[in-house]
């Protein structure tokens, strides 16, 4: 009898979902009623639950204006690892299927189409609840640039 409580209480506390959530926000206004980056705080009011994606991203964008004034914009959001129009057969009929496809690795890397724009954008995924909420995916980044720097010079 206990054992038969114990499972129905344990499926009370059991989430169904297996989405991860991932902080939400966007550097400018859209129609959609996301939150501004430059609001962001760490509150739930920019989380957002992942469906179809296991990874998180945040996008940083940086522009030297000239001067010694730089601007820099935040996107933060789920990883985009799907495709549109994937199908598959069941029962004789074709259905949509959202397959997650893992193209992406954890850390982050500058956009290689920065060449020769005056923009340079940082792309950092990483796996996990929150995981897009701070700075601390650019800590591979910066840990890469130190001795580039102690070499240069």
């Amino acid at each position: 009898m206990e054992l038969k409580l114990c499972y129905v209480v344990f499926t009370f506390f059991w989430r169904i979902s297996s989405a991860i959530k991932c902080y939400k926000c966007v550097p400018e206004e859209t129609y959609e009623g996301i939150k501004l980056c430059e609001a962001f705080d760490g509150s739930d009011r920019f989380l957002g639950e992942c469906e179809h994606s296991n990874m998180c991203f945040k996008r940083e964008t940086t522009l030297d204006l000239g001067n010694g004034v730089t601007t820099v914009s935040v996107t933060r959001g789920c990883a985009a690892q799907t495709m549109s129009g994937d199908q598959e057969k069941v029962n004789g009929k074709w259905r949509l299927k959202n397959t997650i496809y893992d193209v992406y690795v954890d850390g982050c890397t500058e956009d290689p189409n920065n060449i020769d724009r005056p923009a340079k954008t940082i792309n950092c995924y990483c796996r996990g609840n929150l995981c897009n909420g701070s700075i601390r995916n650019h800590i591979g980044y910066v840990m890469l640039l130190v001795p580039m720097v102690y070499f240069i010079s």
